[in-house]
């Protein structure tokens, strides 16, 4: 028997109640079940998981975060709503409220953990003034906006003023939700843009200042006599974390897990688990909040795949069935009924939710922002998270806060980030984004402008042949290579992917000595580009899902205006270094960006041979049928043709077009009209015309009318030691290429490059090109001329 006594804030008295934790005999004896803690415990749950999980997905047009439903779920089984019938008092009775309580705060420290893990502070090391003044900015006018607004408030309603109440409001007005700001982004396909990461790294400024905050007013008002020692135990503690348990952590992995994710057994992970209690007891007893010593406890975690391991196993028990406790007692709290003055309160709403948006706006317009992006900003800033709804609990549970100024918050909250969603789609709608710049692929690239190439590995084993293929494009300073080097990598269990932006060591006071694949890429990468002239190279990780990775390489393409993106093949040939670039998913993943791309897409298939040694002249065969990606792919091979250590054959393949082939066989092809046939003839007359001369330039013509001449055609090529092959992926339909397609292995990469790949006789890499769809790529648009350093393309 337990006697538990249970005080309201509001209006109850002290009230004793003797209850079992649970019932042993069940209905039989004609008892209530429900009476006993744990059999209504089950029941609450169950109801609190089926309101929440019901508004998430009615309000999941919205793109509404959970935050918001869980609060709304909460406000419904409050007073507010259905807590006022009497059955729902039955469900939810006084004495059920400390269990519930209890179970709550655990799952808050559980879900505070996650949190941690889903941060990199390390990042904040090398964000620019510019985040850190909008973050800055972002603070100090919203916690001297809701101090006034606390005093102001009070007076109007004349409530009696605590005067700590006003740090409780200038924090939940200060605090801007990581979280909730990158899942937003990430619905709405912006978190791998500009406006995107910007966010991203001021709301993760903002969410680390905010818990400092927290750490240190959280004592001051609890017991202002102890929170010198409070604070400066807390600051102790977590010093400790970072300089002791972290290394131990560290080696702990190094000695247990031995770089293998399945060497993680389950009493490995619940180990971190009793680290997360032991540092929220830690904190608990020093004086602060046991939510500090769970984020501390996150944040230090030093394995990468470890974190994502731990937010894989736990995140959707603790977030999807244990966490809506928490926003139920926030509703259970919440009494709108308590508000008398309507119109007062939605004056405050309004300030609440306007100051933290003009604050940022202010800051921003020095940096001469777009005003769409400013504004942007301001309302993702707006964005509340968890600590905000924790703060104002925290206020409550102090007696702080009143009912009706808690309610007002509570009210506040939800629609400031229920409204961010929303608008932040309406201002970036798909349709005015549409074709920003021109530049999408090769043969439209403007004269003296940089080359912008996206080239993706998944592995460092695809890191030496993207660069081999790089070399060979000819970048000079007339006519240079802007790279973005993209890492794919699978997040597991996050709920946002990540963009990674690795800084240059060259312009950093250390040298990237990491062991990690991401490291090691951006290492051989910016090796790269010293040696390199005309080379600039800016490393990117993406770490995303892999249903969504597609989505995050197109956006990034887009936002850098990319004109030639590069993808590894799914399974490269002689590939023995262990990466898992065979892996089907990756597959799927380049099959998803041909379908999407808003630029020119290579898939690059490396066989080792497409490396220039010893000043020895590479030879590179394009081989010719027709169509637009053939011509993309000649623009290509027409400017490796100025390099001068490569050698490039023009291989021309003409068939005479046989009515007897039928349509599903050529489903591939895009063109067939004898249009297509005069573009193909003008953009191969003017290269013909422009290399008249020269040595390293060779053109060919061969008649072939089957698969086996076709073959034919290519082994004869083979005999000259070719390094790399450069074929369209899609070519205009003929009896030479209308048989191929039925023994294609893998239609992405089209009939000829299958052909290319899969054949015994190949020993040569392939590089298979797509053009991008949005461009009509015909030479008429589109006049070129050959300079002294390479070929220049002026659009017209």
């Amino acid at each position: 028997m337990v006697t538990n006594v249970y005080e309201n804030h509001s209006n109850f008295s002290n009230t004793c109640i003797i209850l079992n934790v649970t019932t042993t005999n069940g209905i039989w004896p004609s008892k209530n079940p429900l009476f006993e803690p744990i059999p209504l415990l089950i029941v609450q749950l169950a109801f609190i998981i089926t309101i929440t999980r019901s508004l998430y997905f009615i309000l999941r047009p919205l793109r509404q975060p959970r935050l918001v439903t869980d609060i709304l779920g909460g406000l419904l089984l409050g007073p507010s709503f259905f807590g006022r019938k009497a059955y729902f008092s039955k469900l939810f009775p006084v004495r059920s409220v400390t269990t519930l309580e209890t179970v709550a705060y655990m799952a808050l420290d559980l879900y505070i953990f996650l949190i941690g893990l889903e941060m990199d502070v390390n990042s904040i090391k090398s964000s620019a003034k510019r985040e850190l003044n909008i973050a800055a900015a972002g603070a100090l006018i919203p916690m001297g906006v809701g101090a006034g607004l606390f005093f102001l408030t009070a007076r109007l309603l004349h409530l009696p003023t605590d005067p700590s109440g006003c740090l409780f409001w200038g924090l939940t007005l200060t605090v801007t939700g990581f979280p909730a700001v990158t899942w937003i982004l990430g619905e709405l396909k912006l978190l791998q843009t500009d406006i995107g990461r910007l966010a991203t790294s001021i709301a993760m400024i903002s969410d680390v200042c905010s818990w400092i905050l927290v750490a240190v007013v959280l004592p001051i008002r609890s017991s202002p006599e102890n929170a010198p020692a409070a604070i400066i135990s807390t600051i102790a503690f977590s010093l400790t974390c970072i300089y002791a348990v972290r290394p131990g952590l560290e080696w702990l992995i190094r000695r247990t897990s031995k770089g293998n994710n399945n060497a993680y057994s389950d009493s490995y992970l619940c180990f971190f688990l009793i680290g997360v209690v032991i540092c929220s007891f830690v904190t608990e007893v020093t004086g602060t909040f046991s939510i500090v010593g769970a984020f501390v406890f996150g944040i230090i975690m030093p394995d990468r795949d470890l974190g994502a391991l731990l937010f894989e196993r736990f995140a959707d028990f603790v977030s999807g069935i244990m966490l809506p406790l928490f926003f139920a007692m926030c509703g259970i709290r919440t009494n709108v009924h308590k508000v008398h003055n309507w119109f007062l309160a939605g004056f405050v709403i309004i300030l609440t939710c306007f100051c933290k948006i003009l604050g940022t706006l202010l800051v921003s317009h020095s940096y001469h922002m777009p005003l769409q992006d400013r504004l942007a900003l301001g309302v993702l800033m707006n964005t509340k998270g968890i600590l905000a709804v924790v703060v104002l609990n925290l206020g409550w549970d102090k007696k702080v806060l009143h009912d009706q100024e808690y309610a007002v918050m509570v009210i506040a909250i939800v629609i400031m980030t229920g409204g961010v969603a929303p608008i932040i789609s309406t201002m970036y709608r798909s349709s005015t984004r549409i074709i920003k710049y021109k530049g999408r692929s090769i043969q439209r690239a403007k004269q003296g402008a940089e080359l912008r190439i996206l080239a993706c590995v998944h592995g460092v084993g695809n890191v030496l042949g993207t660069i081999n293929l790089l070399e060979l494009s000819n970048a000079t300073k007339e006519s240079p290579l802007c790279i973005f080097a993209l890492h794919l990598v699978e997040l597991r269990g996050s709920a946002s992917a990540v963009l990674i932006v690795h800084t240059s060591s060259k312009n950093s006071a250390y040298k990237r000595v990491g062991s990690s694949p991401s490291d090691r890429i951006v290492n051989i990468f910016e090796a790269f580009e010293n040696r390199s002239t005309g080379i600039s190279v800016h490393p990117l990780t993406a770490m995303s899902p892999f249903i969504t990775m597609h989505e995050d390489v197109c956006n990034l393409a887009e936002d850098k205006h990319i004109a030639f993106m590069i993808l590894p093949f799914h399974n490269q040939a002689g590939n023995s270094n262990g990466d898992t670039t065979g892996s089907s998913p990756f597959r799927e993943v380049n099959k998803n960006i041909l379908a999407n791309a808003p630029c020119s897409v290579g898939i690059f298939v490396d066989k080792g041979q497409g490396k220039s040694d010893n000043g020895r002249m590479q030879h590179v065969v394009m081989v010719f049928i027709g169509g637009p990606d053939d011509r993309e792919a000649l623009a290509l091979a027409w400017r490796m043709s100025a390099n001068p250590s490569v050698q490039l054959t023009v291989l021309r393949l003409h068939s005479r077009y046989n009515n007897n082939v039928k349509e599903e066989d050529i489903r591939y092809s895009k063109c067939i009209d004898g249009r297509q046939s005069q573009v193909d003839a003008e953009f191969v007359n003017e290269f013909r015309l422009q290399t008249a001369g020269e040595h390293n330039v060779n053109y060919y013509e061969k008649v072939v009318n089957n698969r086996e001449e076709t073959t034919g055609a290519l082994r004869e090529m083979e005999l000259q030691k070719v390094g790399l092959y450069i074929v369209g992926r899609e070519v205009m339909a003929s009896a030479a290429t209308a048989d191929l397609l039925g023994w294609s292995e893998c239609p992405e990469i089209g009939a000829i490059g299958d052909l290319l790949v899969y054949s015994d006789f190949i020993r040569a890499s392939v590089l298979v090109v797509q053009h991008y769809p949005g461009d009509d790529g015909e030479v008429g648009a589109v006049s070129m001329r050959r300079s002294n350093h390479g070929l220049l393309f002026v659009d017209d």
